[in-house]
């Protein structure tokens, strides 16, 4: 594990801990480690073991994928850029614009053949 991804599992279990209302020295004890090797680990200064991963996961009752999860906020706004370049393309708006128009046809189609339906005395509802 690279030391930025062991920030982040360190992270994960710190906003577990939070999310869970429980405390580093709660986790040491039911761990059976000490409260400074639990720091440890938060802060990215000790990585953490297969079996230390799945019982703190058991602990927190989160799966060991969230807690390696890594999130890369670099990664995420480029996604955003990505994202509001495309919004600002020209040939995107008229393809939402076309969109719209042919949900529309279909609207006033289904009404239409709801229409008919009443008409005949064959309701679809």
């Amino acid at each position: 594990m690279y030391a930025e991804n062991l920030k982040q599992v360190g992270e994960n279990i710190r906003q577990a801990l939070k999310n869970r209302g429980m405390t580093r020295q709660q986790l040491a004890d039911r761990l059976g480690i000490s409260e400074q090797a639990v720091n440890r680990i938060i802060n990215g200064k000790k990585a953490i073991n297969i079996m230390e991963l799945s019982q703190v996961a058991s602990i927190l009752d989160i799966s060991p994928d969230e807690l390696l999860s890594v999130k890369n906020p670099i990664q995420m706004e480029n996604k955003k850029q990505l994202f509001t370049d495309e919004l600002k393309n020209e040939e995107v708006h008229r393809n939402i614009d076309f969109l719209r128009n042919v949900i529309d046809q279909i609207r006033i189609l289904e009404d239409l053949i709801h229409e008919q339906d009443q008409e005949s005395g064959n309701p679809m509802d």
